[in-house]
């Protein structure tokens, strides 16, 4: 049948096409003009030829060779990419060999450096960046996964043991007096606080009217007719306290002169002698009467 000749003849072809494109991009052939840009890593740890080659995360070419370097260990890189791709490199620029998942194919990344900065005239000019040891990097995933692992068990058989009711979480996930208990609390919670809104509002009013009976006395004082609103209104308390206070300093004037009585007590030395003669006659006397009482006190019956 023709017509099925011919859709046959459209597969084949549409298969070539995808061949001949998958073969262009795995570096057998060479498309159009390119630049070489050679690179030296110290390793390329599992890069191969045809892998591809991104700047700043854009595919711009492949792997064309990778070799030991003349006269050292480095490996070299010789990268093809697409004409224009160098001039895009400016000083500070660099390369490393890295992937984009975590087991993926390796690439060479570039970056363009600072594009303030001159283009680069050399490859060496071109920072090299230490790639992780992949062996090194599944190592330590494993260490990862073997922590987790412990981390995981360590948790099921804590998780067991609380659903079996043993130890402090396990009697508190199986016992219900500490629900009870917690929602006694609460109660009483709420109810102390229901009791402390109480007290503070009768707290209060009752500031509130003491406040007001301040206010009050306050006005009564400054406004009335009391004692203690003509100690505030009037001079009269302040003209008899200095009158007093005259009277007294004149008083105690007229004393320190020894006018007086009073002067007299405080200024002369004799009443004070004499009472100091008189004590002493007293005390021999009372000696005498306790020696001889009969010689002074004689008591008669009849």
């Amino acid at each position: 049948m023709p017509f099925m000749s011919l859709r046959i003849g459209i597969f084949v072809v549409l298969a070539s096409v995808v061949l001949l494109w998958a073969t262009f991009q795995s570096g057998s052939f060479r498309l159009g003009r390119e630049e070489k840009i050679v690179i030296h890593f110290p390793g390329v740890g599992g890069l191969e030829e045809g892998a591809v080659v991104r700047l700043n995360g854009v595919p711009v070419g492949i792997v064309r060779a990778i070799s030991l370097a003349a006269n050292e260990n480095d490996v070299s890189v010789s990268l093809g990419v697409k004409n224009g791709t160098r001039g895009r490199l400016h000083q500070g620029a660099g390369a490393r060999i890295t992937t984009v998942g975590f087991l993926a194919e390796l690439y060479v990344e570039l970056s363009g450096g600072d594009a303030k900065l001159p283009p680069i005239h050399d490859d060496k000019e071109i920072t090299v960046g230490i790639m992780a040891d992949p062996a090194g990097v599944m190592d330590k995933a494993k260490g990862m996964a073997d922590s987790l692992g412990l981390l995981i068990s360590n948790l099921n058989a804590a998780t067991g043991e609380v659903a079996k009711g043993r130890g402090t979480l396990g009697r508190l996930s199986r016992d219900e007096r500490l629900y009870e208990q917690m929602d006694s609390l609460t109660r009483e919670a709420t109810a102390l606080t229901s009791r402390l809104n109480d007290n503070q509002q009768r707290v209060t009013e009752r500031l509130l009217s003491l406040t007001t009976s301040l206010d009050s006395l306050t006005y009564r004082m400054q406004h009335g007719e009391g004692t203690m609103a003509k100690l505030l209104t009037t001079d009269d308390l302040h003209k008899n306290l200095a009158s007093s206070t005259a009277r007294l300093d004149s008083l105690l004037a007229s004393i320190q002169a020894g006018e007086g009585t009073m002067g007299k007590f405080a200024t002369d030395s004799t009443l004070y002698d004499n009472m100091t003669a008189l004590m002493g006659s007293m005390k021999r006397l009372m000696a005498e009467i306790e020696k001889n009482p009969k010689k002074y006190l004689k008591f008669s019956i009849f």
